[in-house]
């Protein structure tokens, strides 16, 4: 898996490109990777795992939660 951060506010993961940042403090609890923040659905995710960390929000009006995807990175 190749990661690359762009301009301070884009990450790219494999040709995956988005909006986001790495997180250097926070980690995954299965594998100890880096967490990284997915600005389009305000929510971290481990790139290693391909699992968001946190549960989608019960909110009816939320803007990002019910737009996002099973997993962050299709490709994998």
């Amino acid at each position: 898996m190749k990661i690359e951060v762009k301009d301070d506010d884009k990450v790219i993961i494999d040709d995956f490109e988005f909006y986001g940042h790495i997180d250097q403090k926070q980690r995954c609890s299965n594998c100890k990777f880096n967490l990284v923040y997915y600005e389009d659905f305000d929510a971290y995710f481990c790139p290693k795992c391909n699992y968001w960390t946190e549960s989608k929000c019960s909110d009816p009006d939320c803007e990002y939660c019910p737009n996002r995807p099973e997993k962050p990175l299709p490709h994998k």
